[in-house]
């Protein structure tokens, strides 16, 4: 993986990184928002939504294989972050989704509004940072015309763990049968 360029050109809320690599041949880009595989494909390049004051880590592997594991292969060490996915509302008169999160036992809180897209199937939205150890639930709250809630669909609860305790056990050897026993501590 060679990646020996990297341009970023931010237009209003959209940021589009253009990356260039010198391998050659077909070159598979895998795009990572901090740490979370957020697509690929044959392109070098990718545009971004980015609010005002936001600020992501944008990586990218590129790689001559195309069986390349971009999940099991992801950067380490990044704030752990959700993609959100719902099937648009059949009702005509939406216009937005609004999105909730509440983490813990706190309070909702507004995350983003999307769009609602005549012809798409499906939205998505990628969550802000994530702490580790805390518990979430999103809502997705179609909108119509007049400003008004439709039923909302609920995501969660659940619990982010980035950084998992290590198991705790012993291992013993008999050398009469050259055997080792694993059992938790």
């Amino acid at each position: 993986m060679a990646i020996t360029g990297y341009q970023r050109v931010r237009q209003g809320m959209v940021t589009t990184v253009t990356v260039t690599s010198d391998l050659t041949g077909t070159i598979f880009y895998h795009w990572y928002v901090d740490g979370q595989h957020v697509g690929g494909g044959l392109s070098p390049s990718r545009s971004f939504g980015l609010a005002a004051g936001d600020e992501l880590r944008i990586e990218v592997l590129d790689t001559l294989d195309p069986d390349f594991d971009p999940v099991l292969n992801a950067p380490t060490g990044w704030p752990a972050r959700r993609t959100l996915w719902w099937v648009c509302s059949l009702d005509e008169d939406v216009r937005q989704y609004r999105i909730e999160q509440k983490q813990d036992s706190g309070a909702w809180t507004v995350i983003g509004l999307v769009p609602h897209e005549v012809g798409t199937w499906s939205h998505s939205l990628l969550t802000p940072r994530l702490v580790d150890l805390a518990e979430y639930q999103w809502r997705i709250v179609p909108v119509d015309s007049a400003g008004n809630d439709g039923a909302a669909i609920t995501i969660g609860p659940e619990r982010v763990v980035r950084s998992p305790d290590g198991p705790n056990f012993t291992a013993t050897f008999d050398p009469e049968t050259s055997q080792v026993t694993v059992a938790a501590a």
